[in-house]
């Protein structure tokens, strides 16, 4: 198999193999580390300027930004975001469920 991972259009909802869905859990793992080190900076970061709020203002826009590209990200790859680090694979009875760090994922039959 070649690494090229396909985009889907946000409306197209594709069906994973468990197979597949190991494969994006690769994309994924790697998607989500970055962003939760951009979103832990930037909470420590908002955290230290709680007290200034224009500052606070614009750090938090930053802050739900990146939680949208996050999310945006994973939608776009196939997942479903349920919460921050968390998502659903549609398959083709149910879904696979991962959250971040884990390594696996888990199939619930739907």
């Amino acid at each position: 198999m070649d690494n090229v991972h396909s985009i889907y259009h946000l409306n197209n909802e594709k069906k994973f193999t468990e197979d597949e869905a190991y494969d994006l859990l690769n994309l994924l793992m790697a998607v989500t580390s970055k962003s939760k080190n951009k979103i832990n900076e930037l909470n420590s970061r908002l955290e230290y300027h709680k007290s200034r709020p224009s500052v606070a203002d614009e750090l938090q826009s930053q802050l739900n930004t990146e939680i949208q590209k996050w999310s945006d990200k994973v939608r776009r790859l196939g997942g479903f975001p349920l919460s921050l680090y968390k998502v659903n694979i549609p398959a083709e009875a149910g879904y696979f469920s991962w959250e971040f760090p884990c390594a696996e994922v888990k199939f619930i039959l739907g």
